[in-house]
């Protein structure tokens, strides 16, 4: 086995080229690792790469917050990362372009993102990982009392007294605000604040918001005692998690495919949430979290 190489990438950070994969003795090579920055994305480099550095000889490059999903998958074309994990409505939506119809299915999301990625970008998605992360609504308890709503319907006739934080991204992205506004034409907030998701949830608490755009899966929703509203109109597509990989890094190792295999369908919503509470609110390294989870999971040794 060969020892994790831990490098931290803050914000959009230039990946050097050439710096992915790198065959070494004996058929061993150099597997880089990489995801987006925030907490969850985060875990997912080290479960990935912890699973990778226990059950295989290649030596392990972790980089941390390397950037969003179109970064990410530029920097696996380029061969400057091996493997990272995203989501299938974000694939579909954001990165291929494609609707979400009445129709579609979390089994057909997945298959067409799949089709989609081999087609355009010769990326290969790896089975899930078990657990979905879906854009929600997040409120205060004490709100969600007080206006009697449990729904983004609900919400529609309150929105305009209210304030509503994000981050950038949601603002732009074609599965985010505007297609949002849409399906629920209320939704128009008195004002809306652009934040950094990582300090928005402080914001919520402390009553510099009233509406948070938040991960469904984050783990600081039940710890500050908020509530999730119901997407009732179904707007926001699935998100299951997948490993990503180039198709011919795949076809050259196979190994690191069947390695991962271990984590398909092993990671329930509960279990990312408190992965994710153990790292946002109790402090706990992200490393450390991720391995006592394999461990317990009897994924490794």
């Amino acid at each position: 086995m060969r020892k994790i190489i831990l490098l931290v990438l803050i914000g959009l950070i230039p990946v050097t080229a050439g710096c992915g994969s790198e065959t070494g003795a004996e058929g061993s090579t150099t597997i880089t690792v990489s995801g987006k920055n925030w907490t969850e994305q985060i875990l997912l480099v080290h479960l990935m790469g912890q699973v990778l550095e226990n059950e295989t000889d290649h030596e392990i490059d972790l980089r941390e917050g390397l950037g969003s999903s179109d970064v990410l998958i530029q920097a696996l074309q380029d061969g400057d990362i091996d493997l990272y994990a995203d989501y299938s409505g974000t694939g579909k939506v954001n990165i291929l372009g494609q609707e979400i119809t009445s129709e579609d299915t979390r089994e057909s999301v997945l298959e067409e993102g799949r089709k989609g990625y081999e087609e355009e970008f010769g990326a290969t998605w790896l089975d899930p990982l078990g657990f979905q992360n879906t854009w929600t609504l997040i409120v205060r308890e004490e709100t969600a009392e007080q206006l009697d709503i449990e729904t983004f319907s609900d919400l529609e006739d309150h929105a305009g007294d209210l304030v509503l934080g994000s981050d950038a991204q949601f603002a732009e992205r074609s599965d985010g605000l505007p297609g949002l506004q849409e399906e629920y034409s209320g939704l128009q907030f008195q004002d809306r604040v652009e934040m950094d998701i990582g300090l928005a949830y402080d914001s919520l608490a402390e009553e510099e918001i009233d509406v948070l755009v938040g991960y469904g899966t984050d783990g600081r929703i039940p710890a500050l005692n908020f509530v999730t509203l119901e997407d009732d109109k179904e707007y926001f597509p699935p998100y299951d998690a997948v490993p990503i990989m180039r198709a011919d890094f795949v076809e050259e190792h196979p190994e690191v495919e069947e390695a991962l295999q271990v984590l398909a369908d092993g990671i329930s919503e509960q279990e990312m949430a408190e992965m994710n509470t153990r790292v946002d609110m109790e402090d706990e390294q992200p490393s450390a979290v991720a391995e006592e989870f394999l461990k317990e999971k009897g994924f490794i040794e």
